[in-house]
């Protein structure tokens, strides 16, 4: 069951405070902001993403435009069913790797539900189009619980609030990507349709995925976003999370039923280029950063490990917010390319 509050209490979004803080005290202000965040996510979410799959009006469509899917988006879609089923998985990991933030924890509750969706919204449309019958999708879906997803074997590293949270750009970036592109396949297999204006419509499951879609990026919003608090608190940190990701960075790995097949047909689709994931992918997440690419983000790394202790860091064009430093502590501008100038070198 989720709960959903009347009313959000007022709260500040930025206070300022004085430097130096201990570790101690950055901690908790991330933890502040983070619910700050959260709650601020939750109330958006709330007033417009509150979709249900199985009231979807798209489903009326699938019986009459079922005939148009070619076998090639038939297997995607099947592939997208069974990544979306391994859900509890990753929320587990997330819960798991949250220690005693109890706001990270409520994140991933929320994120699992609103997750749920996706794999029900594909269900509905592969059943609805005469794709597949509801026992085949029992049965796949059975087999697809026989394999377990974590999140240490998928990236390497253990789970941990920030980590998780840098994974999940990439991850959530590239899934909305995935499902914008198989949306414009879809509509393309269905002709093309458009209205009496010659405005372009999406019926059937080109309609649905759109949901699913709209969830993605406020989810990839809202863990940049996390990211970003940590940027304020601990750069070294954050930087060094995005670079260990984005290094060895795949979509979730999952043994399902229809793997090869799925595959040849991610590839046939033009899902799968390196060069798509870099351009598309990966160096839009990081300029979000304040970064040009993965080579500016590793040259901001290994930069930082020369800068003084307790140094405080803004991207370049942005101000340092919710912090005063004292004149004790220096304040770096991180240019785009990786490089870190001193603010006032001569005060």
């Amino acid at each position: 069951m989720t709960y959903f509050p009347n009313t959000l209490r007022s709260f500040t979004l930025v206070e300022i405070l004085p430097g130096p803080f201990t570790t101690q005290a950055k901690e908790a202000r991330i933890q502040k902001e983070v619910r700050e965040n959260y709650e601020t996510y939750f109330a958006r979410a709330a007033k417009t993403r509150m979709w249900a799959p199985h009231k979807l009006q798209e489903r009326q469509e699938m019986a009459k435009y079922g005939h148009m899917v070619s076998d090639n988006t038939k297997e995607i879609l099947l592939g997208f069913l069974a990544v979306e089923s391994f859900v509890d998985d990753y929320v587990f990991a997330g819960i798991n790797g949250a220690g005693d933030s109890l706001t990270t924890k409520s994140l991933y509750i929320q994120w699992g539900w609103e997750e749920r969706r996706h794999g029900q919204t594909f269900r509905h449309s592969l059943i609805d189009s005469g794709l597949y019958t509801q026992e085949f999708i029992d049965k796949f879906l059975e087999e697809c619980r026989e394999y377990e997803w974590t999140f240490t074997e998928q990236t390497g590293y253990e789970e941990a609030p920030l980590i998780a949270a840098a994974y999940a750009i990439f991850q959530e970036r590239q899934t909305r990507w995935n499902y914008t592109h198989v949306r414009s396949i879809l509509w393309e297999e269905y002709g093309s349709p458009v209205d009496s204006q010659g405005k372009r419509i999406n019926p059937a499951i080109s309609g649905a995925i759109r949901y699913p879609e709209m969830d993605e990026g406020a989810h990839e919003a809202n863990f940049t976003n996390i990211v970003k608090i940590y940027m304020k608190y601990f750069p070294d940190r954050a930087l060094d999370a995005l670079l260990k990701v984005s290094t060895h960075y795949t979509m979730p790995v999952v043994q399902i039923p229809n793997g090869d097949e799925f595959v040849k047909a991610v590839l046939a689709a033009g899902l799968g280029n390196p060069r798509d994931v870099i351009n598309e992918i990966m160096n839009p997440s990081i300029q979000r950063m304040g970064l040009q690419d993965r080579g500016s983000l590793r040259r901001a790394v290994r930069n930082f490990r020369s800068m003084p202790e307790n140094a405080v860091v803004h991207p370049e064009g942005k101000p340092v917010e919710g912090i005063v430093p004292d004149e004790d502590t220096k304040v770096y501008t991180m240019l785009t390319t990786g490089e870190f100038v001193l603010d006032n070198p001569s005060d």
